[in-house]
């Protein structure tokens, strides 16, 4: 893993209970995390409503509910439904 990539994989899977949130975020918040991890170019950890979870970075905007999420290795590239995501969290 590179360096960086590494850093962030110990800041979302080293546990710190002061970080640590098991509640789910309004559409509204979520909206607004999707559009600063856009702007910023952050990797985000993404928690779905079914349990998954993954790490990336918001690369576009399909549409008002949909955006591109390119994945930590950046190899893999799907679109995410607002609607799906159960919070966000950053590196």
């Amino acid at each position: 893993m590179k360096n960086s990539l590494r850093k962030i994989y110990h800041y979302f899977f080293d546990y710190d209970e002061d970080r640590l949130s098991i509640y789910s975020q309004y559409n509204y918040e979520v909206l607004a995390a999707l559009n600063k991890a856009l702007m910023q170019h952050s990797f985000v950890l993404i928690s779905y409503q079914d349990g998954l979870s993954e790490i990336g970075q918001i690369t576009g905007r399909v549409s008002a509910r949909r955006y591109v999420l390119r994945s930590a290795n950046k190899k893999i590239i799907k679109i995410i439904d607002l609607d799906s995501i159960f919070r966000i969290d950053f590196a």
